[in-house]
């Protein structure tokens, strides 16, 4: 069914102006918020399978929580303990699951409006109408959620100008409005599409046929990423588990040899989407899940890379530069995608060396899908990809997620220089992206022409506000984290000063992350810089905005939807964030009245 193409990981911060619950739930694209006490940065429950706008990935976390900085006395941090413990559990912790209908309904709802924040991370936001037209520049400048919506819109006229049959060319119409409205988390409508699809093929007999019968498979497929996504992991395995049955089938009784790796990259496409299902709903070893994704990667590489019959481990597909050259970019953000789930998995359970080179494997791909990118398929026409497929722009941003999540598991692991560096490139690449027109194919010598530059300096990464998305946001504040680690304390504060500024100008300032950045920076004002009035000043700041979001939390009158189904979990998190918030102004108060308490003393000397 669907291309494993769409955005990975976990992503950046919501902007929009939507509810509440869903600033909270989207809020996640950081490491932690730097502040004097610990702040509980453990996921929302539901952000496993909300935030994914691909089928075959998923993401989970606790983030680490850092808490001290430079020579202020704290209580004893357990994140190690944590970590440690995770690294030892071979059994990944079952997932609580949703059982009531109208618990159900209501993570349903609530999908949609994250997804827009998901997909809207990386690009800057814009005014008024955002309709395709004869201008190139507003055709580039179209992407993410307005380029989906616009391919919705297009894919549906398309639809409706057909006659009603049974033609193969029809039935894909359908998948493709249900692909869309998937990407959109319009889960309803999706799943009512594919039911429908799948309905019509039974009932016609048309499973028969072997194209149709992989299309009935690819629909099973398109179901399951439907109930796993809104958390209905049972549902999700019995359909997944019956594509995967078909899709084999197909393989074995197939004579089509020009198909043959096309019904392998499928089957690939299942079992990823299966292991991700596994690691969701847990209580399953760990390692049975790494079996499954090194499984879908030898599938989605038949014809490519031979193996002789042998289980290869992951490290030993190495996807050379004129073996990539030969796949389609859906194919290789496919294989990007199952190695980055893999990496996730090491990084949930503490492997973080092992997730930093898997990563790293899944960089190189992805480097490599970018670097043979030219300035006309750079030229991204927004509603005239196909469906299904990674858009330029998505192609670009998987190397910077991807250096995010390298960044993240050095941090976790507390490697700052290392985290550090890989934030720059990240932040770098995604500042770079934004202008790069794409590679020409030889320089003046007749030589391959270098596309991307290989290092970038936190110094020279100045901020363009114009063009600011929340995803650079994200990554300057996690930047500026680690600089204070390593004693860069000043480049950290102009990072944080930058993530600021966007954060007031994207979200508002009472937005939640500001006040998440604010705590940050009252850390390094309130740590190594010894400025206690402004720490004291940002403690406030943010201390003000966490009371607000929870007298909005609190209001009875205010809670609805789905609102009132997270209020629980938000509210202690939330509680926690304020607690921090008032013992820091406690801390900094304690230090101003004992610099007063000195400067008397010297005095009367």
């Amino acid at each position: 069914v669907h291309s494993s193409c769409g955005r990975r990981g976990i992503v950046a911060m919501m902007w929009q102006r939507i509810s509440k619950q869903t600033l909270l739930q989207a809020s996640r694209r950081r490491v932690a918020t730097g502040s004097l006490e610990s702040l509980n940065l453990t996921n929302h429950r539901t952000y496993n399978f909300l935030c994914q706008s691909n089928h075959n990935q998923f993401t989970f976390s606790p983030w680490r929580r850092f808490t001290s900085f430079h020579g202020i006395t704290l209580p004893e941090d357990e994140d190690d303990q944590e970590a440690l413990q995770r690294s030892k559990n071979t059994v990944i912790q079952e997932a609580e699951v949703v059982t009531s209908d109208e618990d159900k309904q209501k993570i349903r709802e609530s999908i949609a409006e994250v997804v827009r924040a998901e997909l809207s991370a990386y690009s800057t936001p814009k005014q008024g109408n955002t309709q395709i037209d004869d201008n190139e520049e507003n055709n580039i400048a179209l992407e993410g959620y307005e380029r989906l919506l616009q391919m919705l819109d297009n894919a549906q006229a398309r639809h409706d100008n057909m006659k009603a049959n049974n033609t193969l060319e029809y039935t894909q119409s359908m998948m493709d409005l249900g692909e869309l409205h998937y990407q959109l988390g319009n889960m309803d409508q999706s799943q009512e599409i594919f039911m429908s699809v799948l309905q019509q093929l039974l009932e016609s007999n048309a499973d028969v046929d072997e194209k149709n019968m992989i299309v009935v498979a690819q629909c099973m497929h398109s179901l399951g990423a439907v109930h796993a996504r809104c958390g209905e992991f049972d549902e999700a395995f019995r359909w997944y588990e019956e594509s995967l049955r078909r899709k084999n089938e197909i393989i074995k009784e197939s004579s089509n040899a020009e198909s043959i790796n096309s019904y392998h990259f499928e089957l690939g496409k299942t079992y990823n989407a299966l292991a991700s299902l596994q690691a969701m709903r847990g209580g399953i070893q760990w390692r049975e899940v790494m079996s499954m994704f090194q499984l879908a990667e030898r599938h989605q590489l038949h014809g490519h890379i031979s193996d002789n019959g042998n289980a290869l481990e992951m490290e030993d597909h190495v996807v050379e530069k004129h073996v990539l050259e030969k796949m389609t970019p859906q194919h290789v953000q496919s294989i990007v995608n199952i190695r980055f789930n893999v990496g996730k998995l090491l990084q949930q359970h503490a492997q973080y060396d092992e997730a930093v080179d898997t990563f790293r494997d899944a960089l190189d791909v992805a480097r490599l899908d970018v670097e043979r990118m030219t300035a006309d398929d750079v030229k991204d026409y927004g509603a005239s990809l196909v469906v299904g497929h990674p858009s330029p722009s998505e192609r670009k941003n998987a190397v910077v997620e991807l250096l995010v999540q390298i960044a993240d598991c050095h941090a976790s692991a507390r490697n700052y220089d290392e985290a550090c560096q890989a934030y720059e490139e990240a932040l770098g690449y995604h500042i770079f992206f934004r202008r790069w027109k794409g590679n020409s194919s030889a320089n003046s010598n007749g030589k391959e022409a270098s596309v991307l530059p290989t290092t970038f300096s936190a110094t020279n990464i100045k901020l363009d506000f114009e063009k600011a998305t929340t995803m650079e946001a994200a990554i300057r504040s996690n930047l500026a984290h680690t600089l204070a680690h390593i004693g860069q304390e000043k480049l950290g504060l102009d990072h944080y000063e930058a993530s600021l500024k966007i954060k007031r100008q994207l979200g508002g300032n009472d937005h939640i992350e500001v006040a998440h950045t604010l705590m940050g920076m009252g850390a390094v004002y309130g740590g190594p810089m010894r400025d206690f009035a402004t720490a004291l000043n940002c403690f406030k700041e943010a201390l003000y905005i966490y009371r607000g979001k929870m007298n909005e939390l609190t209001d009875e009158y205010g809670l609805s939807g789905s609102n009132k189904f997270f209020e629980d979990e938000e509210t202690v998190e939330l509680d926690g964030h304020i607690q921090n918030a008032v013992k820091n102004i406690g801390l900094i108060e304690a230090g101003l009245l004992k610099d007063r308490e000195d400067g008397v003393t010297k005095k009367r000397r």
